[in-house]
């Protein structure tokens, strides 16, 4: 079988789908990563077709039936715009707006979740999930306000509406929050901001109830570890007292354990509590779940 451009990590994929580690669509993104180019993971597909075991059979029958979305997913990938292990330093930051303006232009839901296949669908399912996980935690309510950081194309911001008093979602990437106030457009509890992505100053002291944080700070602790951290002092300054934080994906590291113990660091420096650790109780999408929650009194 061809193995791309990375042979170890379309093996690693692979094991871990036939094992019943991660989802389809997770492996078919790390499939393509590994493979680099379009060209060298459609070979990777055909010979998966080719395989006579059902398992990849149906993995690239999938592949097929997306291939439209995942071409404009691999000129992501083509073009360097899916990377979080950019730049660190002082243009880490301006280095990420400037891949997700290039990215949100190319390809919308692949820009936010590659795991989408470029496919929105693909991406509401996926958000559906969160939001359901979100529900379950208890963090949800009509009286409730949030902050979203690195919202994206506010994916999040139309599937919560329904479910929060209001919603605010910030993003370094003024593309990113154009295409969000276009995708929001009539939904008037949200409301979105450009940042600087490094700290949360547009916010005051106890403005929050929930603030969440999904897949952004893998690109925070990539551009320097200290602004991932500041970001937990700064999420108990705005949060209420007793309100929580949720951050799904703390890095790309592949390093659960020391995700887990840089989050344990961070949390008992800004005086926040742990409620959730790491979790990984999504289907779709493998990313760990941390939930936090600042002090009561």
């Amino acid at each position: 079988m061809s193995m791309g451009a990375r042979p170890q990590a379309t093996h690693r994929a692979l094991s871990r789908y036939q094992s019943g580690e991660v989802s389809a669509e997770i492996t078919l993104m790390h499939l393509l990563l590994a493979a680099g180019t379009l060209d060298a993971f459609k070979q990777t597909i055909r010979d998966l077709a080719e395989s006579g075991v059902p398992l990849l059979m149906s993995l690239a029958a999938m592949a097929g039936s997306h291939a439209a979305g995942l071409a404009r997913t691999a000129a992501l990938v083509e073009a360097g715009l899916a990377d979080a292990d950019g730049p660190g330093g002082p243009d880490g930051l301006a280095s990420i707006r400037r891949q997700y303006d290039r990215a949100v232009a190319i390809a919308p839901e692949a820009a936010v979740a590659l795991y989408s296949l470029g496919d929105p669908a693909v991406l509401d399912k996926a958000t559906g999930e969160l939001v359901s996980l979100l529900r379950h935690w208890g963090v949800l309510g009509p009286t409730i306000e949030a902050l979203d950081i690195g919202c994206g194309i506010g994916r999040l911001e139309r599937a919560l509406a329904p479910r929060l008093r209001h919603i605010v979602g910030i993003d370094l990437s003024a593309g990113m929050i154009a295409e969000a106030r276009q995708r929001c457009r009539g939904v008037a509890n949200t409301a979105f901001l450009e940042c600087s992505g490094r700290d949360l100053a547009p916010f005051g002291d106890c403005s929050f109830d929930l603030v969440l944080a999904v897949d952004s700070f893998p690109y925070l602790v990539a551009a320097d570890p200290r602004i991932a951290a500041h970001h937990f002092d700064e999420a108990r300054r705005v949060l209420r007292p007793g309100g929580r934080l949720a951050i799904f994906n703390y890095s790309y590291r592949s390093d659960l354990a020391r995700d887990r113990d840089d989050v344990a660091a961070n949390a008992a420096r800004a005086g926040l509590r742990i409620l959730r650790d790491g979790v990984q109780e999504l289907r779709l999408w493998d990313g760990a779940g941390f939930l936090l929650a600042r002090p009561a009194a």
